[in-house]
């Protein structure tokens, strides 16, 4: 896919966009206002018939060098907890323009280009695969290699490792290590290589898959740390329920919740968390923007919500449009029973 520079970000994003939407996806963006991602994909997994996962967690950078820490920690968990796979789109690492079908990382997310993501979304279950087995890594560009299979074709083609290196170039050492698994080889050494042993010598990189990341507890307790008074008091009524909750910065949601005991729940109620949670400012009322993407969300991922506020003119049972979405006043949530708090949960409705 030929791209005319300068590219912006907001181009990026449209381009992107319009290959999801093209591959039967459908998309929910919040106009640009997620600091830790852009827009979720989601297929309808009745018709899934691509390698790739029916929700995806999308940041577009221009530039992967750009992307901070910081955001990287906030998009895993958001993924994590809705159930989705978070994706990096870009044109440019360290300077240079990104290899197609290579794999490049960022803070333990999956980073591709977009001809990359291109490739992938067309690329349907049951005819030939688009395989990525080439990744960046400090020094270059590598090919992942199964060691078994060039192990195994050396040996059957009797062929020392003397003879491989004075063919290639690589030393003994180096080939040693690949047979091993210790390394792998550059793009170069891998040409060389399946000269002599065969081109299939590669293997595909999981790409959607997210290694789990250590998140430092002192990291992941800020996130737990409400940053007003009225989150403060829902967390403290939560924790009482045996809720906990999660609160960012910069997002449609102020926070995520989910019981603490999810070992007690059957399938069903697990996939109802985690609850999107809202709480007002003082100034906000049931016609607020907030509340109305809250709800769009709540919505799109078939998750429940709640928006908790002060405000005495709102009903304890309003909801909007008799979807599942509630607003409750902070006085409810005070004199709740966990087990009335659960029902509500799985019910939508308050026992009086």
């Amino acid at each position: 896919m030929a791209l005319q520079e300068p590219v912006t970000k907001n181009i990026l994003i449209d381009l992107s966009k319009i290959e999801f939407l093209k591959a039967g996806y459908s998309l929910w963006e919040d106009s640009g206002k997620s600091q830790a991602f852009d827009y979720i994909a989601v297929e309808d997994s009745n018709l899934h018939i691509s390698p790739t996962p029916n929700k995806i967690i999308t940041k577009n950078i221009v530039d992967f060098d750009s992307f901070k820490k910081q955001v990287s920690i906030q998009l895993l968990l958001i993924s994590k907890l809705i159930s989705g796979i978070p994706l990096l789109i870009g044109l440019y690492s360290s300077g240079k323009e990104i290899s197609d079908l290579t794999l490049y990382r960022r803070h333990n997310i999956s980073a591709i280009s977009l001809e990359t993501l291109r490739k992938l979304l067309q690329s349907k279950e049951g005819s030939k695969l688009t395989k990525i087995s080439k990744f960046a890594h400090r020094g270059g560009i590598f090919v992942n290699i199964s060691q078994d299979l060039l192990k195994e074709r050396r040996k059957r083609l009797h062929l020392e490792m003397s003879i491989i290196s004075n063919l290639t170039g690589i030393s003994r050492h180096t080939l040693y290590r690949y047979e091993k698994g210790e390394s792998f080889p550059k793009i170069e050494s891998f040409i060389l290589l399946s000269e002599i042993l065969g081109e299939d010598l590669d293997v595909p990189i999981q790409i959607f898959e997210v290694r789990a990341e250590n998140i430092p507890q002192e990291t992941l307790n800020n996130y737990k740390l409400p940053r007003s008074k009225l989150q403060k008091e829902v967390s403290d009524y939560l924790a009482d329920k045996e809720f906990s909750v999660l609160w960012f910065k910069s997002e449609p949601f102020d926070g995520l919740s989910e019981p603490n005991m999810e070992e007690n729940l059957n399938i069903r109620e697990k996939n109802s968390f985690p609850i999107l949670t809202g709480v007002a400012t003082p100034d906000e009322s049931i016609n607020s923007v907030r509340i109305q993407t809250i709800e769009s969300l709540s919505k799109f991922l078939k998750k429940k919500a709640f928006w908790f506020t002060e405000d005495e003119n709102i009903s304890d049972n309003t909801s909007i449009e008799d979807l599942s979405f509630k607003i409750l006043h902070i006085s409810d949530l005070e004199s709740m029973a966990p087990e009335e708090f659960f029902k509500l949960i799985k019910s939508g409705k308050i026992k009086k």
